[in-house]
């Protein structure tokens, strides 16, 4: 572990590449979520250009998970004119602008919340208990102040949502805190609906 740990520290290191079926997983379970929540089944995923970029979008929002032995970061990107149509309703006039990042902000808190309480969920199947943050949107422009640091024990996943009116890019930091966790983590398929009682932190 202590070679792998080096290795991860020397570049990019991609969920994908150290354990590919909880990559498809977490990729599953944003997709799932989001035609449960929105109704739109126009969707496919697609990989982004450029992994690890500073800014995917000019607003952003972000949850946590906590474990005991990891922590998962999930982050929805998105300018508010790629996914205006997510918001539309009919007969509603113009929206000014300030109005319509309300209402963007308001799905995609939404949205995030249920993709982590299914991972949660889905951890939970594993006895990896994990509490959840509350869901936070704002600037995109935030990120610049993050530190593009390439931590030993992170892995990260980075993937587009795409339908025929809007798309936004998703993106995981899982920080493994005790390295055969992820052994602990050994998913095949997605589990049954219901999220069930999530704890808040």
């Amino acid at each position: 572990m202590a070679e792998e740990a080096k290795l991860w520290s020397s570049h990019l290191a991609r969920l994908k590449d150290h354990h590919a079926p909880l990559h498809l997983l977490l990729r599953k379970l944003s997709q799932r979520r989001f035609v449960d929540f929105t109704g739109r089944t126009d969707i496919h995923l697609a990989e982004v250009k450029v992994e690890d970029d500073f800014i995917y979008g000019a607003h952003v929002s972000i949850i946590q998970l906590a474990a005991r032995d990891l922590r998962l970061t999930f982050k929805a990107h998105f300018n508010l004119s790629e996914v205006e149509t997510l918001t539309l309703r009919k007969n509603a006039g113009t929206r000014t602008n300030k109005e319509l990042r309300r209402s963007t902000y308001d799905l995609f808190r939404e949205y995030t919340n249920l993709v982590a309480g299914a991972m949660a969920k889905q951890f939970q199947g594993d006895g990896v208990l994990a509490g959840i943050s509350l869901p936070l949107a704002t600037s995109g422009f935030n990120e610049v102040i993050a530190s593009d640091e390439l931590l030993p024990h992170r892995l990260v996943d980075y993937w587009t949502i795409r339908g025929s009116d809007f798309e936004f890019i998703c993106s995981i930091h899982l920080d493994i805190l005790r390295p055969d966790v992820l052994e602990q983590l050994a998913h095949d398929e997605v589990s049954a609906e219901g999220e069930g009682d999530i704890e808040l932190l």
